[in-house]
C-alpha cells in the first residue's frame, strides 16, 4: 500500500513536470511561429509603409526621453566609477577610452534593449491585448484583413528600425555624460 502511494506520487510529480515542460515548449513554438509569420507577411506591411513609420514614431521616438536620460546618467556614473578604479593604477587618462568602449561594446546595446523592451514592449503588448479583448483582431479576420500583416509586422519592423538608432544614440549621450563628469568635474585632460 505504501509502495503504491509513493509510486503514484512520483508519477504525479513527473506528470506535472512533463505538463509544464510541454506547455513551455508549446509557447516557444507559438512565439517562433508568430515571428516567422511576421517575416513572411512583411511584404504586405511594406506596401503600407506609413503604418510602419507610425509605429517607428510610437516605439522609437516616444522612447527617446527615457533613453537619453538613462544614457546621460549611465555615462556619468561610469566615468566617475571608472576614474576611481583607474586612478589606483595611475592610468586615469584612459577614462575616455574606458567609457567609450564600455558603452559602445556592452552597456549601450544591452541597456537600450532593456529600456526599449520595458517601454515600447509593454505598450505594444497592452495595445494588442486590448485589440484581442475587444475582438478587433477577429473583426479584421472577418473583413479579410490579415491581422499579422496589419498589426504585428509593422510593429516588428518598427522595432528592428528603431533599436540600432536608439542604441547608437544611447552610446553617444552616455559618452557625453562621461565627458561632462571626467573633464570639468574631475579634471581629466581632454586631449
Amino acid at each position: 500500500m505504501i509502495k503504491s502511494r509513493l509510486f503514484n506520487s512520483g508519477i504525479r510529480t513527473l506528470t506535472g513536470i512533463g505538463h509544464r515542460v510541454t506547455e513551455r515548449i508549446w509557447r516557444l513554438g507559438a512565439g517562433a511561429r508568430l515571428f516567422f509569420l511576421a517575416i513572411i507577411y512583411s511584404g504586405e506591411s511594406f506596401k503600407r509603409f506609413q503604418l510602419t513609420m507610425r509605429e517607428v514614431y510610437a516605439t522609437g521616438v516616444m522612447s527617446l526621453l527615457i533613453i537619453i536620460v538613462s544614457a546621460f546618467f549611465v555615462g556619468m556614473v561610469l566615468a566617475l566609477q571608472g576614474y576611481n578604479i583607474l586612478q589606483k593604477y595611475g592610468s586615469s587618462d584612459a577614462i575616455g577610452v574606458f567609457v567609450s568602449l564600455t558603452l559602445v561594446r556592452e552597456l549601450g546595446p544591452v541597456v537600450t534593449a532593456l529600456l526599449f523592451a520595458g517601454r515600447a514592449g509593454t505598450a505594444i503588448t497592452a495595445e494588442i491585448g486590448l485589440m484581442k479583448t475587444t475582438e478587433q483582431l477577429s473583426a479584421m479576420e472577418m473583413m479579410a484583413v490579415n491581422p499579422i500583416a496589419r498589426v504585428i509586422a509593422p510593429r516588428f519592423w518598427a522595432g528592428v528600425i528603431s533599436m540600432p538608432i536608439l542604441a547608437a544614440l544611447f552610446s553617444m549621450v552616455g559618452i557625453l555624460g562621461g565627458y561632462l563628469v571626467a573633464v570639468p568635474l574631475i579634471g581629466v585632460d581632454d586631449g
